[in-house]
Parts: C-alpha cells; structure tokens; sequence
C-alpha cells in the first residue's frame, strides 16, 4: 500500500516536470516582442516556456531567450479586444459603448460584432438617433462583402497579376525603351491630345458631390430649406422614415440637418438630393485636398505633363483663371474618379473603392517594377512612392481611397469628363454611410 501510495506520489511529480519543461504549443497568437535593445519583433506564437519564447517571423521560426525580453504582448483579436473593452464599460454609458461600436467598424472592420453591439444599443437607447444610423451602414456593409465573396472566383475584375507591357488604353511605343531619351511625350503615348477644357464643375454641382459623400456618422453641418422638406413629405409619403402625422412631421422638422438628409436617404428620394447644402467638406475631402496640393497639383497636373496643352489620357486642372480653388479640386476629384484603363483584359480604375491598392492613382506613383499597372515611359518622370507601399504619400493615398464609399455612387451630374479613355461606370444606388 505504501509503496503504490509512493509510485503516484512520483507519476505525479513526473507529469508535473514534464508540464513544465515541455513547451506550451499554442494556437495562431500573434504577439510583440520589445528587446532589451530596444528592437520590437512581431510575429505568429509558435510555443513558450519558463525560459524562451518561440516566434514565426516571415515563415521562420526564432527563438527568443526570456532574460532578452523587455515586454511581451499578445496582439489579441478584434473578438477578444471587444470582450475586454465592453467588460469595462456599464450598460448604461451610452457614449463608451456607442465609440466601442464606432471602433469596431472603423478601425477593426469587425461588421459581424459592431452590428451585436449596437442591436443592444438600440434595444437599451432607442431615442438616440446616431445608433440606428449607423446599424443601417453596417448592415449595408456587410451585404456588399456577401456580394463580393459570392462572386465567380473566375472573374477577372479584382484580378492582379504580374505586368507584361500595358495595354490598350494606355499603351507603351514598342520602340520607346530605345529612344526614349530624344522622344517626345507625344511619341510614348497612343492616346490623342485632349483639347483644354473650358468648363470645370459648377458649385450646385459640387453641392451635390457633397451630399453623396458626406459621413453623416460625423453629424456635419447640413442645411435644407423648410419648403424643400415640406415637398419632400409630400411626396414621399408611405416610404421607410417618412413621417406619416403631423406629430411625426414636426418632429422631422426641429431634426439637425444630418438627422433630415439620413431620412431622404432612407426613402431614395434622389431628386431631394440636390436640395441639401453640406457646409464646409466634407471629411474625405479635406483629406483629399491634402493629396491634391501635394500629389496631384505637383505630379500630375502641372502645365508639363496632364495639366497643359500636351495632356494625354485625361486632363487635370492646375490653377486657371476664373475658377475657385473648390473648382479645382472637385473637378479634379471627378475626373479622376471617372478615369479607368485596361490591361490584358482587366480594368484598372484610377480610384479603386473596392481594392483601394489596385488604384492607379497608386500604381502610377510606384517604381515600374514594383507596379502591376505602371505610367506609360514620360521622360524625366520619376516614381512618386520611392519607398513602394512603405512610402508614407503612398499610405495617405490608401487610406484616403479607402475612406471613400463604396461602391462609387452617381452623383447625377451632367459634366463632359476630359478623358480619352473609357469613364468608370458608377452605379445607379443611393448612398450608402459610410465606408471607412
């Protein structure tokens, strides 16, 4: 009995050595490592123990002595961040759990638990108009990501592969890698000259530009006259958030502006559109105007190269005379926004909402190399984004492109785009808020 009493004393202190000096093999973690020097490794947890830790950086598997490590921290999954974050927060704090949500979205693109937190916003705040607002650009997100996954793997639209020669829209002179230094621009490129445009938008136009992608989520400065939303009840009665009495329409009437524009969206009520006014930009647009001083206006719109008398495939406006510096953005904003070219097949839009890397308002900043859609030779041009996709002007062009809506609405505006390739076809949807 004794000695039966002594063998399980020992199988267990066996087992519990055994525990402790073999590794502890985890499941895909991703941690961060901070150095004693100070270097920070990132990488997949293949396993630790008492003395090391064993990290898989770029398929490599490195091991990492504990005495080395200064910090040591699991980067935890959006699931796991949002039952830590909504653990701290009470039921009844509206604001930390409506940021929790608008974190969720923006920032962890986690569609599936935004929409699960605010459902319970809803059903425990259901005066708040920010919450429904938002739920309904969530769902509507998430519908966009099921149309996407449930396409044919065959189609060749989102397709990248690696770049041969470009064509045909914008082609390369098969002699030009030859004589490129006493060619002409005019020599390197297929496309006619385009004739300078006369006109830009008009500022009804850019008005409505506006409305389109404005983040009502972001509550701007809108204004719509009464008699404007007087006809719009009127005429849009029995659709979804029309007030139906005259409580409910005056109650419509004292709303914010952003609170009046959601509902117009909500019923489609496109030729009410145009009668509201968004103060100011837009936030997608005081980005953009960042890019265009610094990327646009000085690497593609200057009087040398899209913005002058020799432009071809698409034309750029730089400073004229007669337009407002507002003009000049929007417009430029609308050409590019229109452009697109193809190659082997595949289009290649200058803002690709969808996959804002294929952009080829991206692709023509890179090094040709590094591009699979690169800008047809021009002499003397170098690459903007001389670090590739490390290149901070190439981030902000990213980020920026993937703030916009999408997909890209029509704004319904009657402008002849001075380009010579075929325009981008927008689709025929009301907005949709937003598409961070």
């Amino acid at each position: 009995m004794r000695q039966c009493h002594l063998l399980c004393r020992l199988n267990l202190v066996l087992t519990l050595g055994l525990l402790w000096v073999v590794p502890h093999v985890v499941s895909a973690v991703e941690v961060e490592l901070t150095l004693k020097n100070d270097t920070v490794i990132t990488g997949e947890l293949v396993s630790k123990n008492s003395q090391n830790v064993i990290v898989k950086v770029a398929g490599l598997e490195t091991r990492y002595s504990l005495s080395n490590i200064k910090k040591y921290h699991e980067i935890l999954t959006p699931a796991q961040e949002y039952k830590k974050k909504r653990g701290e927060l009470k039921d009844d704090d509206l604001e930390g759990r409506y940021k929790l949500a608008s974190w969720l979205y923006q920032e962890k693109k986690a569609y599936d638990l935004t929409e699960k937190e605010l459902v319970s916003l809803n059903k425990d705040f259901p005066s708040d108009q920010r919450v429904p607002l938002l739920l309904r650009i969530v769902r509507s997100k998430r519908t966009l990501q099921a149309d996407d996954s449930s396409k044919s793997p065959n189609t060749t639209v989102r397709k990248v592969t690696p770049v041969t020669t470009v064509t045909p829209k914008i082609t390369q002179n098969a002699t030009s890698n030859k004589t490129g230094n006493s060619q002409s621009n005019q020599q390197q490129y297929s496309n006619a000259l385009i004739p300078v445009p006369q006109e830009a938008l008009t500022d009804e136009q850019i008005d409505l530009i506006k409305v389109y992608e404005v983040n009502l989520n972001q509550r701007p400065r809108v204004m719509i006259k009464r008699t404007d939303l007087e006809d719009f009840v009127k005429s849009n009665l029995g659709k979804e958030g029309v007030p139906e009495n005259r409580r409910e329409k005056d109650r419509f009437l004292r709303m914010e502006g952003y609170e009046q524009l959601a509902v117009i969206f909500r019923a489609k009520a496109r030729d009410f559109y145009s009668k509201a006014r968004v103060l100011g930009d837009p936030e997608v647009f005081k980005d953009f105007k960042v890019i265009h001083r610094t990327y646009i206006l000085n690497r593609c719109a200057t009087t040398d190269c899209h913005g002058g008398t020799e432009a071809r495939g698409l034309f750029l406006f730089n400073r004229r005379p007669g337009l407002s510096p507002d003009q000049i953005v929007y417009t430029n904003f609308y050409i590019l926004n229109s452009y697109g070219a193809t190659k082997a097949g595949t289009r290649y839009d200058m803002i690709d909402r969808a996959d804002p890397q294929r952009s080829l308002l991206l692709q023509f900043g890179m090094n040709p190399e590094d591009s699979v859609f690169p800008h047809p030779p021009v002499r003397g041009m170098q690459a903007a984004f001389t670090r590739g996709q490390e290149d901070r002007q190439y981030q902000m062009v990213r980020d920026w492109i993937q703030s916009l809506y999408s997909p890209a609405p029509d704004y319904g505006i009657d402008y002849r785009v001075p380009i010579s390739a075929t325009p981008a076809s927008a689709t025929d949807a009301a907005p949709v808020m937003p598409a961070n």
